[in-house]
């Protein structure tokens, strides 16, 4: 079907468009429907950079099909929320990459990390590989292939009767990331514990991932360098509240999401990309939920909705402009979110790649 668009963008430009086959073209030729979007607010979609699509951190179900199948499931769950771009940050196999096989019309854009990497008993057992420093480098060359984008690191880890313990050093983070980035790929890290977001930074990790401890000069280094946060902040209550208040675990995640608040509105000044990641608390598809709690912690409206949207786009080097030729990507909302949140778990209509994958025609 070709349909006829006007599309206004949240800087107040607007334009008309023609779907045809997947993408824009210009307007002016014959539609069968011209949708009645004058009114509304456009975006290229949500963004969620932290997902899990396999299933999630704990997910001991590895068997190959079932996990395939569950991913191209969440995939698609993000579609139908507006969600139309996902950082992917790994999972306990590499089977995940193959939804990058999928029809795009079936899943979002996606950018991916295959297996999570750690070092012995830093991680959920079995989970990821783990490896000593001195095998990192040859673990992360690995993790480079089969369509991956990503590098996932977990940082750090409790240890019973010691606390949550860094996993890698500055030293051999820094070599990972220099493997990585001559592979044409980026490096997340979990980073949970007082010292890990320091050290992650300092080594040129490109993406801190919750960030609990992160400080103001290790902000303004991420930024000077174009590096992203994403607190997951849902994520990071959910454990508090797992933990329980009177546990240390949970005294300690409860000072971190603090320092969450009290640095947040900050670091897009400083020129860090802040993100919005659903970690394994907040439903594929429903990063609106997250958005709110960015707001939340003191993140402004405008800037909420830029993380969520444009910011990741930018940051990911995902195309994300309504031109002529460009494929047919727009999410609409009824009203201004910037205005109220709460609008961004209410898109009106969504088209990826000239399919309605939210609301209807």
């Amino acid at each position: 079907m070709r349909l006829g668009l006007t599309i206004r963008t949240l800087d107040g430009a607007s334009r008309e468009l023609t779907v045809v086959d997947g993408h824009f073209r210009p307007a002016g030729e014959h539609v069968d429907l011209e949708v009645d979007s004058g009114g509304w607010w456009a975006v290229p979609g949500l963004a969620d950079c932290h997902a899990h699509l396999g299933g999630g951190a704990g997910d001991d179900n590895t068997d190959p099909d079932e996990v395939l199948e569950r991913t191209k499931a969440n995939a698609w769950a993000q579609l139908e929320g507006g969600v139309f771009l996902v950082a992917d940050k790994g999972h306990s196999t590499d089977v995940t990459l193959r939804v990058l096989a999928e029809p795009p019309t079936t899943r979002p854009e996606l950018q991916m990390a295959g297996r999570m990497l750690a070092n012995p008993g830093g991680y959920f057992t079995g989970f990821a590989i783990e490896v000593d420093e001195h095998e990192l480098v040859d673990a992360v060359r690995g993790s480079t292939g089969g369509g991956a984008t990503w590098v996932k690191l977990v940082g750090d880890w409790p240890r019973k009767g010691i606390g949550a313990v860094t996993n890698f050093t500055e030293a051999a983070m820094h070599q990972a990331v220099d493997v990585a980035h001559a592979a044409d790929c980026r490096v997340a890290i979990h980073a949970a514990a007082p010292e890990t977001s320091t050290l992650a930074v300092a080594a040129g990790i490109d993406s801190i991932e919750h960030g609990l401890f992160i400080t103001a000069d290790d902000l303004a280094a991420l930024g000077a360098r174009g590096g992203a946060w994403v607190p997951t902040i849902a994520a990071m209550e959910g454990v508090r509240d797992m933990l329980g208040a009177a546990s240390s675990g949970g005294k300690l995640f409860a000072e971190g999401l603090d320092n969450v608040r009290e640095l947040l509105a900050s670091a897009p000044g400083l020129g860090v990309s802040v993100l919005a990641g659903s970690d394994i608390e907040v439903a594929h598809g429903d990063i609106a939920t997250e958005a709110l709690r960015l707001g939340d912690y003191g993140l402004p409206a405008e800037a909420v909705v830029h993380a969520t949207t444009s910011a990741a786009y930018e940051y990911l080097a995902a195309s994300h402009s309504f031109e002529p030729g460009g494929h047919a990507d727009v999410l609409f909302f009824d009203a201004d979110p910037r205005d109220d949140l709460e609008v961004l778990a209410r898109p009106a209509l969504g088209l990826r790649h000239g399919e309605v994958v939210v609301g209807s025609v």
